[in-house]
């Protein structure tokens, strides 16, 4: 039978290092589970389109649809927070020369800490209705 002297000094150093290896590893989870930021989402958040035209343009446009959703997720705070005046979608018309109603992709963007997955739709439709 073994004693027990023999069976707590036997590999001391395995035990311990064992010991100490098994606390970082906790205490590593341990913290990262409470620090963390968290991601929320998807939201779904109604965003008004803007045109974006070249300096000194005052042509005057019609875009249908005038909304769209944009499907975002970001850190918890920021998406609590979110609204339409954190994220922005525009339409660029700075070389739009038809007077044809024409179809243009749409550019979101957001703030930092919100990162944009997808717009619906991802397209508008635009007409010029005064020179």
């Amino acid at each position: 039978m073994i004693s027990l002297r023999r069976l707590i000094l036997h590999n001391v150093w395995l035990k311990l290092s064992s010991i100490a290896l098994a606390t970082v590893i906790w205490l590593a989870i341990h913290y990262s589970i409470h620090n963390e930021t968290g991601l929320i989402g998807p939201k779904y958040i109604p965003v008004p389109v803007s045109v974006h035209t070249a300096p000194g343009d005052t042509r005057v446009f019609r875009v249908t649809p005038h909304e769209v959703v944009v499907i975002a997720v970001g850190e918890a705070a920021a998406m609590r927070q979110a609204a339409s005046n954190e994220v922005r979608v525009t339409a660029d018309l700075t070389d739009f020369t038809s007077k044809e109603i024409v179809t243009r992709k749409l550019r979101a963007e957001a703030s930092p800490d919100i990162h944009v997955l997808d717009i619906s739709p991802a397209e508008v439709q635009v007409q010029q209705v005064s020179p």
